[in-house]
């Protein structure tokens, strides 16, 4: 069978690489100049910049972990021990391991009271039923009940657990207000979290992308070769593509949820393109300060979060300590991680500016950097709200015969529910499921 992917990110990788995997014969369109989407790299005067994912979380992400076992590309992946601080209002730090969920337990803000509060709350948590995956859509929609993060968390956590805990971890790993998002992958991180363990490729989360086109043999790939439109032909499809048609038997849209409306308004129901439309995306901001000369080299932490979500950014990250590979020899650079609300009313500028000030507030006073390098999108992350997973997952049902979804906006934005949504798009088609 002659099968179309459309996007080079890790879902349309994935895809790709399982399609050629069942011997299928499979050309894969990429707009970019390269594969790896959102988890590109960018070089920059001996850095090897991140835009956007920035790393694997262990055993919660079965399915990535799992292929780059069968790549042979497992053992290459670089631990990151993540040693956190937690930044209060008043600028007191508190040292946890982000990997280590419970290690947060331990700060001192929280009284006998709130940590017994806070561990019947997790105990609680460890023994209901919850989802099995922590990105699989279809699952994860079977445990949202309508309510948001924020109401769960103070409910369950109360309102220093919250504020100490779910805040600055998902506020780490979304940017946004805990009330945007829904809680059954909050509640599956809990129940998985003695799976957690991060770890990085040795040259940044866009090697994954590139591991697997290494591996998909015999694919046509197609770089700097938007596609246009998809239209039926016979029995299969036509796909326009660079000027050109390409005449296929099925095809499998990787592509970002809006961009894949436009292709599916020939084939599609107008419900369908709707759904996808409507999509919620977060508007996405970091900014990378980078350092020829490392101006804090025995800094004992190489995160710190802030807590309550007082502050415009949500993370800050020493990239050498995430992947020694991200900067040059003797050199550092520091990731700003933005909150979402505060962007509508920045300009790039005072991006660059606020991130600085972060740099020199979180880890200590420094020169003037070699350069401030800013990744923002308008459209970057997936928000999953109540009732997301639900909506996003009917769309499998209302696709016509030879069309297929994948992309990591059928859960939370995040390299695993990409490769999980890949992996399953290529197995509905090969009618492996």
């Amino acid at each position: 069978m002659k099968v179309a992917v459309i996007g080079g990110g890790p879902a349309g990788c994935t895809a790709a690489y399982k399609l050629k995997k069942y011997g299928h014969d499979v050309i894969l369109f990429e707009s970019q100049d390269h594969v790896g989407g959102r988890t590109s790299q960018v070089q920059r005067d001996g850095f090897n910049l991140g835009s956007g994912a920035l790393f694997l979380m262990g055993g919660i992400y079965p399915r990535t972990n799992a292929i780059l076992k069968e790549l042979d590309h497992y053992k290459d992946l670089v631990p990151w021990d993540a040693k956190t601080h937690v930044v209060d209002w008043d600028r007191q730090r508190y040292t946890v391991d982000f990997d280590q969920v419970l290690s947060f337990l331990k700060l001192p803000v929280f009284s006998i009271a709130d940590k017994l509060r806070i561990s019947l709350g997790v105990v609680g948590q460890l023994l209901s039923k919850g989802p099995k995956s922590c990105f699989d859509g279809a699952e994860l929609a079977k445990f949202d009940k309508g309510e948001n993060l924020e109401q769960w968390s103070l409910r369950v956590l109360g309102e220093k657990g919250h504020n100490y805990i779910t805040v600055p971890y998902m506020g780490f790993l979304y940017g946004v207000p805990m009330d945007w998002l829904s809680t059954p992958l909050y509640q599956a991180i809990i129940q998985q979290f003695y799976k957690l363990a991060l770890m990085v490729p040795p040259n940044g989360m866009g090697q994954i992308c590139d591991w697997l086109i290494e591996g998909s043999s015999g694919l046509d790939l197609r770089l700097s070769c938007p596609a246009e439109s998809v239209r039926p032909s016979g029995n299969g499809y036509e796909v326009s593509a660079g000027g050109q048609a390409h005449h296929v038997d099925a095809v499998i849209l990787a592509s970002e949820p809006g961009v894949s409306a436009a292709l599916l308004e020939e084939v599609a129901q107008p419900q369908s393109t709707r759904k996808l439309r409507e999509c919620l995306y977060s508007e996405y901001a970091h900014v990378q300060v980078a350092y020829a000369r490392n101006p804090w080299p025995n800094f004992p932490v190489s995160v710190a979060l802030p807590a309550n979500d007082l502050r415009n950014w949500g993370a800050c990250v020493l990239q050498s300590r995430r992947h020694p590979n991200a900067v040059p020899p003797g050199g550092e650079a520091v990731g700003v991680y933005f909150y979402t609300p505060p962007l509508a009313h920045m300009s790039d500028d005072d991006i660059k500016r606020e991130a600085v000030m972060a740099v020199t507030e979180v880890f200590g006073a420094a020169p003037d950097p070699t350069f401030v390098h800013l990744f923002r999108y308008k459209r970057g992350l997936s928000i999953a709200g109540p009732g997301h997973y639900g909506t996003l997952n009917s769309l499998h049902a209302e696709m016509p015969k030879g069309i297929y979804l994948a992309g990591d906006y059928f859960a939370h934005a995040g390299v695993e529910a990409a490769v999980l949504s890949g992996e399953l798009a290529a197995n509905r088609l090969s009618g492996r499921t």
